[in-house]
């Protein structure tokens, strides 16, 4: 299936790229959270899927956005933001190889910043277009 298969590649992108290494948070990359998760940590979550009923060399195979959701237990940190423009910088405007020849596009589409409460830390959620031809 074409989508995990754009998932896992978005998250093995991410575990590669030496900035996010260097903060420590290559090994904090999940499709899901597991229980007992070690903080700050990443979830990337395929959001939709379109499917183009044209076909032809000039459209694309399928489309799909992707969340890179960035948690930090620290109320007051910017530690999120930090990890976010990383994220950015690591799969904006780069290509995904996925399964049967097929390559991907990324491109940052949105973000949304949660301040800070006091039940809960700044969070982001950055969504991405991915454009599989």
């Amino acid at each position: 299936m074409i989508d995990f298969g754009v998932l896992a590649a978005f998250r093995q992108l991410l575990i590669g790229d030496t900035q996010l290494q260097e903060a420590g948070v290559d090994q904090q990359i999940h499709i899901s959270i597991p229980k007992g998760a070690d903080y700050p940590c990443v979830l990337v979550e395929l959001e939709e899927i379109w499917t183009s009923v044209r076909l032809g060399a000039e459209t694309g195979f399928v489309k799909l956005k992707l969340k890179a959701s960035t948690y930090s237990q620290k109320l007051s940190s910017r530690e999120s933001l930090g990890i976010a423009d990383k994220i950015r910088s690591a799969v904006d405007g780069q290509t995904l190889d996925v399964e049967g020849g097929k390559q991907g596009i990324v491109r940052l589409s949105n973000s949304i910043i949660d301040m800070p409460s006091q039940t809960k830390p700044l969070s982001v959620q950055q969504y991405f277009d991915v454009l599989v031809r």
